[in-house]
């Protein structure tokens, strides 16, 4: 079953849309007490009387970056750099391998404030109280994160694993206790602002909401693709009472909220393609700011106003606006894939 956008446009302005220097592709907009920074390919930036100044630039191409309470870390395609954010001073962060400037594939902080990296080749590791330890030997780390319920979620080229109650679990195409998901290749997990954990894989996406452990159990609910075969998911969020926006390569794209809140018309793993009517477009085209449309990093604050990021550009949006981009009784149009 795929999920696809069709539809019109409608004009919107943003509330603030702040030009970025560079025109880098976005990597992580993160927050640290309270200063905003933007993470690209190359640079860092802090938002700073209403600009985005450049703080940092990197010799090698930024892949992913978390925010600690004084240090940004970044991954890079050569190792692992902490950025100190009082004077912006990069130091190099060695793991304890043969390679200890390989790729990082992946950077997130778990409950307990400890910050995990993957690293292309080498595994997955964990920074805790000041020293790195080596947490899982698979090679082919590709993604990770951390979910409310203090589990660790590592997705590599051989299924996805959980980190919980001290114990590893591994999800796979083989469904070994129940555990089963559509593919071994994990290729990206994001967590929306619900809590909702959304793995996509090569043949398949599937979301973990609840108890991960009952619901693999009952069958996850999946999909094939969003929006059309070999459409990229960027990043995606939850605004309240309208539903799940995703930025992917085909431009914003609409999940609208379940009445329950949950995800019933999504269905279990199937070879059968229903004709339902899942997503609704947002606009391709926005008034005064041209790049919204193409964001590939999405955000959701404690105001609910929504964080758009795009090579070039952040725009900031209320709450309101992103509740009126669809008008009264919408009845958008669907297309079954096959």
């Amino acid at each position: 079953m795929g999920l696809l956008l069709l539809a019109g446009s409608l004009p919107l302005r943003a509330q603030t849309r702040y030009p970025v220097a560079g025109n880098e592709k976005p990597v992580a907009l993160l927050q640290q007490k309270k200063d905003t920074y933007l993470v690209t390919q190359q640079s860092v930036f802090r938002l700073e009387h209403k600009q985005f100044v450049r703080k940092y630039q990197s010799t090698a191409p930024i892949q992913c970056a978390v925010s600690t309470d004084t240090v940004l870390w970044l991954g890079t395609q050569r190792g692992a750099m902490r950025l100190n954010t009082h004077h912006f001073k990069a130091r190099s962060q060695t793991l304890p391998t043969s390679a200890p400037d390989a790729s990082i594939t992946t950077l997130f902080q778990d409950a307990t404030g400890s910050v995990w990296l993957g690293a292309a080749g080498e595994g997955a590791f964990c920074y805790a109280q000041g020293a790195v330890r080596k947490e899982l030997s698979i090679p082919s780390v590709n993604t990770g994160l951390a979910t409310a319920d203090s589990s660790v979620w590592i997705g590599t080229n051989i299924g996805l694993n959980r980190w919980h109650r001290q114990q590893w679990t591994r999800y796979n195409e083989e469904g070994v206790a129940n555990h089963e998901i559509p593919d071994n290749i994990v290729e990206k997990l994001l967590l929306d602002t619900k809590g909702n954990l959304w793995v996509f894989m090569s043949a398949g996406i599937s979301v973990f909401s609840g108890d991960a452990q009952q619901q693999a159990a009952e069958h996850l609910p999946t999909v094939t693709f969003i929006g059309k075969p070999g459409n990229e998911v960027y990043s995606v969020a939850y605004l309240n009472g309208l539903g799940h926006v995703f930025a992917t390569a085909m431009g914003l794209l609409l999940l609208p909220a379940e009445p329950a809140g949950h995800f019933e018309s999504l269905e279990p793993t199937t070879d059968q393609v229903a004709p339902k009517q899942l997503l609704v477009p947002l606009p391709s085209s926005v008034a005064g700011t041209p790049k919204a449309s193409s964001a590939q990093l999405i955000r959701v604050d404690e105001k609910q106003r929504v964080w758009l990021a795009s090579a070039g550009e952040v725009s900031v949006w209320t709450a309101k606006a992103f509740h009126h981009l669809l008008p009264p009784k919408a009845a958008p149009t669907l297309r079954a894939q096959k």
